[in-house]
């Protein structure tokens, strides 16, 4: 405790606190950029749906407020248009603006006025509002809500990509029609360095180029085709995978092309701590919290996906690092904080380098020690049991969703059955 109260100054901030902004001098300066012009669309007979509640005990609580998609090329008069999707293009806004949902809702609206009428300015602010009101009334969904797009963050897609591609892979997960739309969704927001952005704004960073590139392989792009080379070209020009971010080093070790000895232990014995002490992950944000305590159970429990015995994985495990490097002779421990210039906004303190020097020495010297970590691994399969009922299987929010679609898998037995 008297680190920590050194660490902090003996200000009175919470331990969790970030830290103050970052002086101006010290701040990135690239901004994104992308090719000019119009990008791929999406096939026509993409249509939102009226959510619908499952088969009784499927869930433990009814849906409420779900934006569902479906692909039906006989659809006829029922897709959004009856041709290509709007074109996109990045440079003149990189957010979609739920154009394709709000475009589907008005031209199934059933109301007095005409779902594409222009309205002139409002002339006042009350008519602004009654514009505004009338606008909102068309786009309601059938059941009263008011369904919105979650994008922006370019960290959540890859993920629920590779959850996929593990648990058995993507066309037994969803069909063909939505990983082809991820493809579009992939292709168009990389930006013209070959990178792609922390979320739809950013400049291209290491974090989420290499995990935007492995899913843009994963849904089906070769190696050879211009956007994956140009992907390559980034990762390499910053130090390959080595050089990524954590969130990205735990997604390519699960599936298995990078390896458990260059992450910073995450282990699951923290859990095992009184509530009070100060890294009690209990104490953590919420959101870092529900991160954690998933990858702490595959950290605990050393998942990896077979990588060497599938051609795909075994592909990325050459193209993620630098020409001439042999993956096998790759000294991990020592690139266990490395990371490149573009992505080291906040340096780790020497301190919680220390600190993860002694967890790696418990993790591959003299531990891990069986009568804590088989309690830990419980209690954390049995927190996220707890997790997933309380939200409808929805967790927190869409990084820790989808790791949990790979813990429930490993902790049923999944990964027992893959290798049968």
């Amino acid at each position: 405790c008297g680190a920590l109260w050194m660490l902090r100054r003996g200000k009175s901030r919470p331990y969790s606190y970030p830290g103050d902004a970052i002086p101006a001098e010290q701040q990135l300066k690239q901004q994104a950029k992308f090719e000019p012009g119009p990008k791929r669309s999406l096939k026509a007979g993409w249509r939102p749906k009226a959510e619908e509640q499952p088969e009784e005990d499927l869930l433990p609580h009814k849906v409420a407020g779900q934006q569902v998609w479906v692909f039906d090329h006989s659809a006829g008069a029922l897709m959004v248009v009856d041709q290509e999707e709007p074109s996109f293009d990045p440079v003149a806004n990189p957010n979609s603006g739920d154009r394709l949902f709000r475009a589907a809702r008005l031209a199934a609206w059933k109301g007095k006025d005409e779902p594409a009428k222009e309205t002139k300015p409002a002339s006042d602010p009350l008519e602004a509002a009654r514009q505004g009101f009338a606008f909102y009334q068309k786009i309601q969904c059938d059941d009263g809500q008011w369904a919105g797009d979650y994008g922006g963050p370019h960290f959540l897609l890859p993920g629920f990509v590779i959850a996929a591609y593990i648990t058995g892979g993507l066309t037994k997960t969803m069909p063909a029609p939505y990983w082809s739309a991820a493809e579009v969704y992939l292709r168009n927001h990389q930006q013209a360095d070959g990178g792609w952005g922390t979320h739809l704004e950013s400049p291209s960073t290491m974090f989420c180029s290499a995990l935007n590139y492995v899913a843009l392989r994963l849904v089906g792009a070769p190696a050879d085709d211009p956007a994956c080379v140009k992907g390559r070209a980034f990762i390499h020009k910053h130090g390959g995978a080595l050089y990524t971010a954590p969130w990205t080093k735990f997604w390519l070790t699960f599936l298995g092309v990078y390896d458990y000895r260059g992450l910073a232990p995450v282990p699951p014995e923290l859990f095992l701590l009184p509530s009070w002490f100060p890294v009690h992950p209990g104490r953590f944000w919420c959101h870092c919290r529900m991160v954690y305590l998933p990858v702490c159970y595959l950290y605990g429990r050393r998942f990896a996906y077979d990588a060497a015995a599938d051609p795909l994985t075994a592909a990325l495990r050459r193209e993620l690092y630098l020409p001439g490097t042999e993956y096998s002779k790759i000294d991990w421990h020592n690139h266990m904080f490395s990371i490149a210039d573009i992505d080291n906004y906040s340096p780790v303190h020497w301190f919680m380098k220390v600190a993860e020097r002694i967890f790696a020495m418990y993790e591959w010297s003299i531990g891990p020690w069986k009568f804590l970590r088989d309690p830990a691994l419980r209690f954390a399969e049995e927190y996220m049991h707890a997790e997933d009922m309380e939200t409808n299987y929805l967790t927190i929010g869409p990084v820790s969703k989808a790791f949990h679609i790979v813990t429930a898998w490993v902790a049923a037995g999944g990964e027992k059955d893959a290798l049968a």
